[in-house]
């Protein structure tokens, strides 16, 4: 059985909206020095323990951050018994939320929180550690271990396709699209053709997708069959991004962006999901409705309002994908 032939395992309720374990956000940083070897003293060993287990295995691990940050009670409260490490955890969630821009009951996937945790947070230091009496905190937030992870990338802690596995899930996919009478294409992918294409200027291979070959076959076939789809497609099997086990697609930047700049195309193009044209036609059609890249990848505006929105490309449009559809592709 070729690799093309493995069906993705589809698994019920396994979008984002859903999550596979809770965590303080403290854990995120205190299972970064544990991998880096350093026994923390402060609380959550267990939760961590079987956090970096996952993570490493799972690519589409989802993330719920919990606190108690907002169960502080009346102020007729006895603080006489109150727990110092609880507030100087609670002050550690607040810190690292603050940092990542997000809130409690956020849930993201693992590789996206390590992306920007490692994005935007160089040092335990001042989040896990100070020189306040009292708050003095770890004493390992000097020791190096977590800037010894974080200097590695994120792939040092979470689960990342083998070089191997993407190369043949390449070539398997490419001979798939070459010999395929009806080519299966998430909308937004076409303008990433484009955009790849320059008017010509970009017409070499990737590593990454399947985007030149894809636009090969069209070129040298017109009148192929394009069905339009939802979530990932031909294009995606050799990316970093890609789960074959699932179909899922878990990139940094892919897991809900994606999805909407598919539905923003369909809308535009008057298409549902299953949508059937030839190539020349879709194509036409395409650029008759979609003018710039601003419509879909600046979401009409250009305003960027978080990070999991970031725009691709400029958010006053993309050069490229204009000089493409000014020419054209056959």
């Amino acid at each position: 059985m070729s690799i093309s032939e493995i069906k993705p395992n589809i698994i019920e309720n396994s979008g984002i909206s859903n999550h596979d374990i809770e965590i303080r956000p403290y854990h995120l940083i205190k299972s970064v020095c544990t991998y880096g070897g350093i026994r923390c003293p402060l609380h959550g060993d267990e939760i961590v323990r079987e956090l970096i287990a996952r993570i490493k295995q799972d690519p589409t691990l989802r993330i719920k951050l919990v606190s108690n940050v907002d169960e502080i009670p009346y102020y007729k409260n006895n603080y006489k018994q109150i727990d110092k490490q609880d507030v100087f955890n609670r002050k550690r969630d607040l810190d690292i939320l603050q940092k990542l821009g997000l809130i409690p009951g956020d849930i993201r996937r693992a590789r996206y929180l390590f992306e920007l945790l490692f994005q935007r947070i160089t040092t335990p230091y001042g989040i896990c550690a100070f020189d306040t009496e009292g708050w003095e905190g770890c004493k390992f937030a000097t020791s190096g271990a977590y800037e010894g992870i974080r200097n590695q990338s994120f792939s040092a802690m979470v689960y990342l396709r083998e070089d191997e596995e993407r190369n043949s899930y390449k070539k398997s996919s490419v001979n798939e699209i070459e010999n395929s009478d009806t080519l299966y294409i998430r909308p937004h992918h076409l303008m990433c053709m484009c955009c790849h294409y320059d008017a010509g200027k970009g017409n070499s291979p990737s590593n990454a997708d399947n985007l030149y070959e894809i636009l090969k076959r069209i070129q040298e076939k017109p009148d192929i069959n394009i069905t339009l789809v939802e979530g990932c497609c031909m294009v995606c099997d050799p990316c970093d991004g890609y789960d074959p086990k699932t179909g899922l697609c878990v990139h940094g930047g892919g897991l809900i962006r994606d999805y909407k700049k598919d539905l923003d195309v369909f809308q535009k193009l008057g298409l549902m999901p299953g949508a059937t044209m030839q190539a020349k036609d879709l194509m036409k059609l395409l650029f008759e409705r979609i003018i710039s890249t601003k419509e879909i990848c600046g979401y009409g505006d250009g305003v960027l309002t978080a990070y999991e929105w970031s725009i691709c490309g400029s958010p006053e449009g993309n050069g490229a994908y204009s000089r493409t559809r000014e020419k054209g592709i056959f």
